[in-house]
């Protein structure tokens, strides 16, 4: 069985990530959201997280993440793409 480190699949991960469009790692977020928490779901919005955080730059990852809607809901993080 070939299994990977931690590390390895990190590095894995954000190679994958970096190959996706802006469009498509939004859409990655958003398939994350609603789901029941898992531990396994926590460490994929922390890679899809960590790669919008690489894009955007500090600044705009942040508004992002204190940004909501009219019902108080998280917005989608393409709108904060320059």
């Amino acid at each position: 069985m070939n299994t990977m480190t931690r590390e390895q699949a990190d590095s894995t991960v954000q190679t994958m990530a970096a190959q996706l469009s802006d469009e498509a790692l939004c859409l990655a977020w958003a398939a994350t959201e609603g789901k029941p928490v898992t531990k396994e779901l926590a460490i994929v919005r922390g890679w899809i997280m960590d790669e919008l955080n690489r894009r955007l730059g500090d600044d705009a990852f942040d508004e992002w993440l204190m940004a909501t809607d009219e019902d108080g809901n998280g917005v989608s993080p393409l709108a904060y793409f320059a």
